[in-house]
C-alpha cells in the first residue's frame, strides 16, 4: 500500500461553508473561529475532532478499497 495523503477541508458547523481565513495565522484549542458566511464563532476544539473523524473515516475507505482490491485476484 502506497503512502496516502489526505486533504481535509474545515466546515462550518453551523452552515457547512468551508472556513477560510489567515493561512500564516495558528490556533489553539480555545480559539473561537469566524465563519465568512455566516458570521457564526465556531470552536476549535470540535473542528478539529469533526476533521479528525473526516480523516479517519476517508483512510478507512481507502484502506477497504486497497484491501479488495488485493484480494479480488485469489479468489477469481
Amino acid at each position: 500500500m502506497e503512502d496516502k495523503q489526505f486533504k481535509i477541508t474545515l466546515k462550518c458547523l453551523f452552515c457547512g461553508c468551508d472556513l477560510k481565513g489567515d493561512t500564516e495565522k495558528t490556533h489553539q484549542s480555545g480559539d473561537m473561529l469566524k465563519c465568512q458566511e455566516c458570521g457564526e464563532f465556531n470552536d476549535y476544539d470540535s473542528l478539529m475532532e469533526v476533521g479528525l473523524e473526516e480523516g479517519k473515516a476517508l483512510a478507512v475507505e481507502y484502506a477497504n478499497n486497497e484491501i479488495a482490491k488485493m484480494l479480488k485476484g485469489l479468489f477469481k
